[in-house]
């Protein structure tokens, strides 16, 4: 049976990334990391490297989280470090509200996976040409999260309607 839920929840990340791929032709870099099975340890790091080639435009960066219906809260705190080419680094906390006051499922999905976009950084510039690194870190109190089941990260170029 659990096999039968994993192979439903890859076809459904396929799916999902297939429909946001083609409905949003702005997204440059989109990336995801299934987490073990058995819980995302706290010293445990999701890495993404983004390559970036545009030192004008303004990026959106958001984290996509899936959960399933054992995670325990209503909400998901991640911290985030981020290291430029020319060696700065930004470090920031991201908090994530995965339900509602009532404990409905925020997001999209069906059965008990959920998929929630959570916007990072917004109209932002990378002003150096080359590589950009990301570490996720689960900033919950537990020594093991259960129940986050990835968690993905896109670069989107900011729409017109985003300026301000």
């Amino acid at each position: 049976m659990r096999t039968i839920s994993k192979i439903f929840g890859v076809c459904m990340a396929f799916l999902c990334a297939i429909l946001t791929a083609c409905s949003n032709g702005d997204v440059v870099f989109q990336q995801a990391v299934e987490l073990p099975e058995y819980g995302w340890c706290k010293d445990s790091i999701v890495m993404f490297d983004y390559q970036a080639t545009d030192t004008s435009g303004l990026y959106d960066i958001v984290v996509d989280i899936r959960n399933d219906g054992s995670y325990a809260n209503q909400n998901f705190w991640l911290f985030i470090t981020s290291l430029s080419p020319d060696s700065l680094i930004y470090k920031d906390t991201l908090e994530c509200v995965l339900a509602d006051n009532y404990g409905r499922w925020i997001g999209e999905g069906s059965g008990s996976l959920r998929h929630l976009p959570v916007a990072f950084l917004s109209q932002v510039k990378f002003p150096v040409k080359g590589n950009y690194h990301f570490e996720f870190i689960q900033g919950m109190r537990y020594d093991t999260l259960i129940g986050i089941h990835d968690i993905g990260m896109r670069v989107m170029k900011s729409s017109p309607e985003a300026d301000r």
